[in-house]
């Protein structure tokens, strides 16, 4: 009976399983990115947050308002240079030595286009030897005696005539200068010489002060100090 079963042999059923199949994530490679993805970048990048726009409109704004507020800076001062006073003082051409007196005829004027207040100045008319040191010119404290004159106001296109004889400054009074012949001589041989010189300050209708200064003088001695002379006549450049 062994024998019967013995050439027999059961075969084992042989189970077939299905092969596995690889899952692939459906991720892009860099070759070929989403569309997607980009689009919403795009839209990002088209659109930045509102926080980034409103502060650039406010740097923006701020620079335009620094702009005019220059430009209407600028527009004030050219404004004001143009309507301002302008107080001058004519350099007289001749000292004239023939009479009993040396007069220095001259005006304040002023070419400005508003009156000019509180107009006044101090001069000194003297003769001065040559080389007996240069003259203390724009110096008017104690110690250096000099005139004074008070106009008050100067209206556009006005001139206020002035007199104002040469005198020998001594510590409490000025004495007159008489043109004698001795003084005539000096200065025609260059030993003694003439010099004019002053400052007047002023007010615009604006509340700014200014100030004008002026120098000349007769005789050839005056050549030693001509370039300090120069240099005195000026102007101010104030604007505010």
């Amino acid at each position: 009976m062994s024998s019967r079963h013995g050439n027999k042999h059961k075969k084992k059923k042989t189970e077939h399983r299905p092969a596995p199949v690889p899952v692939v994530d459906d991720v892009p490679c860099q070759e070929h990115p989403d569309p997607q993805k980009e689009d919403h970048m795009k839209d990002a990048n088209r659109n930045p947050p509102r926080s980034r726009l409103g502060f650039a409109a406010l740097v923006v704004s701020v620079l335009v308002l620094l702009v005019y507020f220059e430009q209407a800076c600028i527009m004030r001062k050219a404004m004001r240079v143009d309507q301002r006073a302008w107080v001058s003082v004519p350099i007289p051409t001749v000292f004239p030595l023939n009479g009993t007196s040396i007069p220095v005829v001259t005006q304040i004027t002023n070419s400005g286009k508003t009156p000019a207040k509180d107009v006044q100045g101090d001069f000194v008319a003297t003769v001065l030897k040559k080389r007996r040191g240069s003259p203390t010119l724009g110096d008017f404290s104690i110690g250096h005696p000099h005139n004074r004159l008070y106009v008050g106001v100067v209206f556009p296109g006005a001139s206020i005539p002035t007199t104002i004889n040469v005198v020998r400054y001594e510590p409490n009074v000025a004495e007159a200068i008489v043109p004698d012949d001795s003084l005539r001589q000096d200065i025609e041989r260059g030993n003694r010489f003439i010099i004019f010189y002053g400052r007047i300050t002023y007010y615009d209708v604006f509340g700014i002060q200014h100030w004008t200064q002026f120098c000349t003088g007769s005789g050839t001695a005056i050549l030693d100090n001509l370039k300090q002379c120069i240099r005195y006549n000026d102007v101010d450049n104030n604007e505010e």
